[in-house]
């Protein structure tokens, strides 16, 4: 059983206040790449501005406008010729965990559970209520 976290992702203005800039993704993988290699891949005169860690991410289509029955955001998996769309970020563009509600329907498969849902669901709502913090960005 493998549960990967989601999370709010800075993707442009560095804005704290609203998700403009943000967008939500699936953290798969953390990882650094050591100092050796990482000197061979990037030029030497930024040394002090390679990253340190790095996170691989599966994302989720970018924030529109919020459902005018809940105020909540709609989202669905990112996809490129059917394939999930995934990107490698500095971990220092990593704002905030986030909780993804998945959308139902009139009826929620038996079959879905805690650890498979993010797999096995198309779409999903954001949660703006698990604290404060999230109610002032996502709401």
């Amino acid at each position: 059983m493998v549960r990967c976290a989601c999370c709010l992702i800075a993707t442009g203005d560095d804005d704290w206040c609203c998700v403009l800039g943000h967008r939500v993704g699936q953290i798969r993988l953390i990882f650094k790449i050591p100092r050796t290699p990482l000197q061979d891949l990037l030029p030497a005169e930024n040394e002090q501005n390679h990253p340190e860690h790095l996170a691989y991410i599966e994302w989720f289509s970018p924030f529109t406008h919020p459902d005018p029955n809940h105020g909540l955001y709609k989202l669905t998996r990112s996809l490129n010729g059917g394939q999930r769309l995934a990107s490698i970020v500095e971990i220092k563009d990593i704002r905030r965990s986030c909780q993804l509600w998945p959308a139902f329907g009139p009826v929620a498969p038996r079959d879905w559970s805690s650890s498979n849902v993010l797999e096995q669901c198309s779409t999903f709502f954001v949660s703006a209520f698990s604290d404060l913090h999230a109610y002032q960005i996502i709401f």
